[in-house]
């Protein structure tokens, strides 16, 4: 969730129809849509449901969030930030806690209304298949180790899937930091840090050196960096839909 909520308080994302936002926050309270309840200076996330909308009084009334320690810790009056899905797209907004109360039996929080929702296009997050010749081999520099050059598969705004060579040195793990990792995109090259999400079994290991998949996910990536991709995401879902249409 940290993930999404890195991207989805920006300005171009907000909602600025009035309208809009009552009818997004009554269709989650509809289909009792789970929310993650974020406070802003912790780490912990909690889970909710959202019960009532209540635009004309300026609230929101939540069930109590899950664990328990979560409802004290919302007592403090500090905002908080909420999310859920609509329709499959990552909904969002900033609340802070009006009173504990009871809700046809059941402890409830009521919350201020949202001043405004953040509303997140779902292609942000998809992966896409790369068009023969629109990436170049990816060069992946590691801390210790001798870097790896392999060919992208998928990519998205948040990282890229690829096969790279077995190592000979030091083995790929989970977590690893990768200080580096340089391509070029349609001939302009890229790079950005990254960390090691997934590491695959090798493929064909009666070869000299088999190769295996391997998972990274993107970190602190430039804004140039991050338009960049995801222009070209949105580019080519709408390419790979078109086909499929066909």
């Amino acid at each position: 969730m940290k993930e999404v909520t890195s991207k989805l308080f920006r300005e171009e994302y907000q909602v600025s129809s009035a309208q809009k936002t009552d009818h997004v926050l009554n269709k989650i309270a509809e289909r009792h849509e789970l929310l993650a309840v974020l406070p802003h200076d912790r780490a912990e996330e909690y889970s909710s449901t959202l019960l009532v909308v209540n635009r004309t009084k300026h609230w929101l009334i939540i069930d109590e969030v899950n664990p328990d320690i979560g409802n004290r810790r919302l007592e403090n009056g500090a905002p908080f930030f909420i999310i859920g899905r609509f329709e499959g797209v990552f909904v969002g907004f900033q609340s802070r806690l009006v009173e504990r109360i009871d809700h046809e039996g059941y402890g409830a929080l009521r919350i201020a209304y949202p001043e405004v929702i953040y509303y997140l296009q779902r292609r942000n997050f998809f992966r896409v298949t790369v068009a023969p010749g629109d990436l170049s081999a990816v060069e992946v520099q590691r801390r210790g180790a001798k870097p790896l050059h392999g060919q992208c598969h998928d990519i998205s705004v948040n990282g890229m899937r690829l096969l790279v060579p077995s190592t000979l040195d030091y083995a790929l793990t989970v977590g690893e930091y990768i200080p580096l990792v340089r391509f070029s995109l349609e001939d302009v090259e890229l790079a950005v840090e990254a960390e090691v999400r997934f590491v695959g079994p090798l493929r064909d290991t009666k070869t000299r050196q088999p190769m295996r998949q391997l998972g990274i996910q993107f970190l602190n990536m430039a804004p140039g960096f991050e338009q960049r991709l995801q222009q070209y995401v949105q580019r080519r879902d709408r390419e790979l839909l078109r086909d499929a249409r066909r």
